[in-house]
C-alpha cells in the first residue's frame, strides 16, 4: 500500500512538472513569435550592404529641402572615404525571466561579418588601393524587452501577450571607445532655439524602458539635433583635422535600403560649441514616413568609430553604438 502511494505520488509529480514545463515552453514560443513580427525591436538597418559615403541617403523619403544641410562636412585632401558593413551571419538568443502577468527577455545579438574601407580619388574616382582594405569583425548588441499579460475576450484563454516596452540597444567591439550619453532637441524653424526631446545616459541606458505605444516620435521634415559624448582610452590614430581619433555618425532608417547617415562633429563649428571636448553634434532633417503613408517606424544607431579600425587595416576593430526605435509622423 506505501509502495503504491509512492508511485502514485510520483507519477503526479513527473506529469505535473511536465505540465509546468509545456506551458512554459508555450509562453516563450509565443513571446518570441512577438519579438519576431514587432517591427521597432530589430536590428534591421544595422548593416549598409557594402561601403558607401560618410553621409548619405538611401531609399528614404526626402523634404523639399533635401536632406544634408550647411554642417555637413568633407574629409581628406584629393580623396573621399567611404565605409560599411557586409554581414555574413547573425545569432539572436532570449533568455525570459516570466511571472504571472510579466515577462522580461533578454536579447543578445551575434553579428558577424566584413568592414570594408575605400578611399576614392577625387580627381579621377578610382579606388586607392592602399588606403583601401577589408577585415572581419563581430558585435553583440544586448536589450531588454519587456512583455506583459492583458485581458482579452476574444482569445479562448482570456488573455494574451504583447511587447509593452525595450530598453535601447547597446553593444560595440572593444573597451577602447564608448558613448556617455547621447542627447535629441527639436530644432525652431530659425535655428534659435533647441527644445530638448530625450537623453540617454550609458549608465542607465540599460534600464530605460521605452512604452511601445509612445516611442520617441518625430515630425516628418522637422530638423533636430544630436548631440554625442564619446570617451576614447587611446592611443588615438589622428588622421582627423580636428586631432580627433574616433569619428562619430547617426545612422537611421528601417533597413539596408532604407537608411541613412550623418557624420556629427567636435571642430568647435556650426552647433558643436568647443572643438574637440568629445561632445559631438550634427543636425539632421528628419525624414518622411514612406510616400502614401502618414507614419513609420524606424530605428536609430549612434556610433562611434575608432579612426584606426577605418584608416589601418591592421589596426583593430573599436566600436560603440545605442539604438533606439522611433515613430516618423507626417505633419497635418
Amino acid at each position: 500500500m506505501n509502495k503504491l502511494t509512492i508511485l502514485s505520488l510520483s507519477t503526479f509529480l513527473v506529469f505535473h512538472g511536465c505540465e509546468d514545463t509545456n506551458t512554459e515552453a508555450n509562453i516563450e514560443s509565443i513571446l518570441l513569435a512577438l519579438l519576431n513580427s514587432d517591427e521597432a525591436s530589430g536590428i534591421d538597418g544595422f548593416e549598409s550592404s557594402g561601403d558607401a559615403d560618410l553621409n548619405h541617403d538611401v531609399g528614404l523619403e526626402v523634404g523639399p529641402s533635401g536632406r544634408f544641410l550647411s554642417d555637413t562636412l568633407t574629409f581628406g585632401e584629393g580623396y573621399r572615404v567611404r565605409f560599411g558593413r557586409r554581414v555574413i551571419a547573425r545569432d539572436r538568443s532570449v533568455d525570459f525571466v516570466t511571472g504571472l502577468d510579466t515577462s522580461i527577455g533578454s536579447v543578445s545579438y551575434t553579428i558577424s561579418g566584413v568592414f570594408i574601407a575605400k578611399a576614392i580619388d577625387t580627381s579621377d574616382f578610382q579606388q586607392i588601393d592602399s588606403l583601401s582594405f577589408e577585415k572581419d569583425f563581430t558585435t553583440t548588441l544586448n536589450r531588454k524587452v519587456r512583455f506583459v499579460r492583458t485581458d482579452d475576450e476574444s482569445n479562448p484563454d482570456g488573455y494574451s501577450w504583447k511587447i509593452d516596452a525595450m530598453t535601447p540597444l547597446i553593444g560595440g567591439v572593444g573597451e577602447k571607445v564608448s558613448i556617455s550619453s547621447l542627447s535629441f532637441y527639436l530644432l525652431s524653424e530659425e535655428n534659435q532655439e533647441a527644445n530638448l526631446i530625450l537623453t540617454i545616459d550609458s549608465d542607465t541606458a540599460g534600464d530605460l524602458f521605452f512604452s511601445r505605444d509612445s516611442l520617441p516620435s518625430f515630425t516628418a521634415f522637422d530638423r533636430i539635433l544630436v548631440y554625442a559624448s564619446v570617451q576614447n582610452s587611446g592611443p588615438e590614430y589622428n588622421i582627423d583635422t580636428g586631432n580627433t581619433g574616433e569619428w562619430v555618425f547617426y545612422n537611421y532608417g528601417k533597413n539596408r535600403i532604407q537608411r541613412g547617415r550623418k557624420q556629427l562633429n567636435d571642430l568647435g563649428m556650426f552647433f558643436d560649441q568647443n572643438a574637440n571636448d568629445n561632445i559631438y553634434s550634427g543636425s539632421v532633417r528628419v525624414h518622411g514616413p514612406g510616400i502614401n503613408r502618414s507614419r513609420g517606424i524606424f530605428r536609430t544607431f549612434t556610433e562611434v568609430v575608432d579612426l584606426a579600425t577605418i584608416f589601418v587595416s591592421d589596426g583593430g576593430y573599436n566600436t560603440s553604438l545605442i539604438s533606439i526605435p522611433y515613430r516618423v509622423e507626417r505633419p497635418e
